[in-house]
C-alpha cells in the first residue's frame, strides 16, 4: 500500500495542477507532508525565464518619459504602460473597443477630479 499517490496522468498535467496534486498529498495520518516543497516549488517557477520582459518594461518606458514628458508620475507612467498593453493584447487600436464603463471614466470631471480638489483646497 502506497503512503502517496499521484494521479494517474500526472505527465500530462500542467505545471500547476501538478504542483496542487503534490500539495492535497496527505500521509497516513491525514497531514500535508510536502507543503514546504510546493511552496519553495511554486516560488521558484515565478521567476521569469529571462530578463527580456524587463527589458521590455523599462523600454517602454523610455518611450513614454521622454524630455518633454520628464515630469510624469509613477502612477501615470504605469497607466500608459497598462492602457499600451490592454490596447495591444485587443489586437492593436483599430480594433480595440472600450467598455462602457472605460467611455464614462474618460470625463474631464472624472479625470481631472483630483486635480480640482487639490486647487480647491488650496
Amino acid at each position: 500500500v502506497p503512503l502517496m499517490k499521484l494521479p494517474e496522468n500526472f505527465k500530462e498535467m500542467n505545471v500547476d495542477q501538478f504542483w496542487y496534486n503534490v500539495l492535497v498529498l496527505e500521509d497516513l495520518g491525514g497531514r500535508r507532508v510536502l507543503k514546504e516543497l510546493v511552496a519553495f516549488a511554486l516560488d521558484i517557477l515565478v521567476f521569469p525565464h529571462s530578463n527580456a520582459s524587463c527589458k521590455r518594461v523599462f523600454s517602454n518606458i523610455n518611450l513614454i518619459k521622454t524630455k518633454p514628458r520628464n515630469r510624469l508620475n509613477t502612477d501615470t507612467i504605469n497607466g500608459l504602460l497598462h492602457t499600451s498593453q490592454c490596447v495591444n493584447l485587443s489586437g492593436g487600436c483599430v480594433n480595440f473597443k472600450p467598455t462602457e464603463t472605460m467611455l464614462r471614466s474618460f470625463t474631464s470631471s472624472k479625470l481631472y477630479q483630483q486635480i480640482w480638489q487639490h486647487w480647491i483646497r488650496s
